[in-house]
């Protein structure tokens, strides 16, 4: 496929001159890219969890669950793994609002950081074409009836009309963060050539001005009784609020933020963010710090400066984390930093890849949360690297591939894996005392299992905790003093 025919159009590139001028403030790594030098003797690889989706764009864990995850189709359908088994019946089905189309589709959703109580989670999806593609923000609510959504519990968050004649940058993650916060990455809304996206991304003022932007959103109130389209609360701490600009927007500077993650043990935000003509980019948003930022787009593309006019590179932009030229790849797909057990060479290392080259990277992050010793591990990840649309952290912090031409979901694995050293099936690096059903949490299902095998047992039963021979109160109180995730 054309690099200017991505699916979501993510690698459609405005043309511009560069000049050799860097960002002053950019924080570059050491690469190792296309080297293939390795920064240990553990490789990565990948192990198939579901095949036969279409057009699969992420995965997201139920929260508060170790069975259950879902997968979104971009044609309008959010699938369930439940127990490993891909289920028949959609989570939710609204393939009928969302029309098939190269450039727009369902891209993504998150759970409400109160799922458990409340229910709801959001979605962010598009509908017409070409010139007339709207984005929406909506929302839902679980019923009765935990793995299939009611589409009529629709409520309509944010509804955005694209502002040029081809909508293609749309961005399509969204996240809550530690504040509670939904944060919307949202490219430029243009397309390749399109001279009024880069002064959208930079502009804060206007009816377009949303685009190119990071919005924050409180979607537990609402500003705008009185108009259906809108639904929310403007956090009083968002930088516009009372001065010049919108008050939704949180950072500017943005190109195509395609796949954004909170990484859950920093609070940071981790973007990808796809280039132009010559560079794509990591970037780092700090909501406790970066409020009101510019990442530069188009004064800069990655960690180039450009000529454009009305453009100041240097402190004045945030630099990102990482970045490469188009020698090695022409469309970033962001991914997250892994904290699960099961891959303990990788414990806080960032993992990303290139949409449309096929190439699957990891880095090092450091104690400042930058990148380093970043390493091509495509050769690794052989059969696994095809149009990788994104890689998510489920609920233990294990990470989860979607392939899109594939029609895959494969989790990322390390190479060798970690021994089993007494023999129970479980990698050592993930044992967890009361993790019955090892999914590195001790939850209601592991209680069941306890109370299932309560009384004489027989030896090596993993609920007999203590192996006196009987599962009693003694089992129970060392399962009870790990509830919660393990490690926590």
């Amino acid at each position: 496929m054309h690099q200017d025919a991505r699916f979501t159009g993510v690698a459609a590139r405005a043309p511009r001159s560069v000049c050799t001028q860097t960002l002053t403030a950019a924080v570059v790594s050491v690469v190792a890219l296309g080297t293939g030098t390795l920064v240990s003797a553990q490789t990565v690889s990948h192990q198939l969890i579901a095949s036969g989706l279409v057009k699969p764009m992420q995965t997201e864990s139920v929260p508060g669950e170790s069975t259950r995850m879902c997968v979104v189709e971009q044609r309008g359908t959010i699938k369930l793994l439940k127990n490993g088994v891909l289920q028949t019946t959609p989570y939710l089905d609204i393939d009928a609002l969302v029309p098939d189309q190269t450039y727009g589709g369902l891209f993504g959703m998150t759970f409400h950081p109160n799922y458990q109580q409340n229910g709801k989670f959001y979605v962010h999806h598009t509908t017409g074409t070409t010139s007339a593609i709207t984005v929406w923000i909506a929302e839902y609510t679980r019923g009765s009836n935990p793995d299939v959504v009611d589409a009529t519990t629709r409520r309509v968050i944010l509804k955005l009309a694209t502002p040029s004649a081809q909508g293609y940058h749309l961005g399509g993650s969204l996240a809550f963060g530690a504040d509670g916060l939904l944060y919307i990455p949202l490219g430029d809304g243009g397309y390749t050539g399109d001279p009024g996206g880069p002064p959208r991304s930079q502009s804060t003022v206007g009816a377009t001005a949303l685009w190119g932007k990071v919005l924050r959103v409180d979607v537990d109130g609402d500003d705008f009784p009185s108009d259906a389209e809108r639904n929310y609360r403007v956090p009083a701490d968002n930088p516009f609020v009372g001065v010049a600009g919108e008050d939704e927007i949180f950072v500017r500077g943005l190109r195509n933020p395609f796949r954004a993650s909170f990484d859950r043990t920093t609070g940071l935000l981790w973007i990808g963010d796809v280039g132009g003509t010559l560079r794509e980019e990591v970037d780092t948003l700090n909501p406790l710090a970066d409020a009101g930022a510019n990442y530069g787009w188009n004064c800069a593309e990655g960690t180039a400066c450009t000529t454009n006019a009305n453009c100041t590179c240097g402190t004045a932009l945030k630099a990102p984390v990482y970045d490469y030229t188009h020698s090695i790849g022409l469309s970033i797909t962001g991914g997250a930093v892994y904290h699960g057990c099961s891959m303990p060479a990788f414990d806080g290392h960032y993992f990303f890849a290139d949409y449309q080259n096929n190439k699957f990277f990891s880095a090092t992050v450091t104690a400042t949360n930058g990148l380093t010793t970043v390493v091509d591990r495509t050769t690794q990840f052989a059969g696994g690297t095809s149009t990788i649309t994104s890689i998510c952290a489920a609920a233990d912090g294990e990470l989860y591939i979607t392939n899109h031409t594939a029609g895959t979901v494969r989790r990322l694995i390390q190479t060798p894996a970690p021994p089993d050293l007494n023999g129970n099936g479980i990698a050592d690096a993930c044992e967890c005392t009361g993790d019955l059903i090892p999914n590195r949490i001790v939850d209601g299902a592991d209680l069941g299992s306890m109370l299932s095998a309560w009384g004489p047992t027989s030896a090596g039963n993993p609920a007999d905790i203590d192996a006196n021979g009987v599962v009693n109160g003694s089992d129970l109180g060392r399962l009870l003093a790990n509830w919660g995730r393990c490690g926590s």
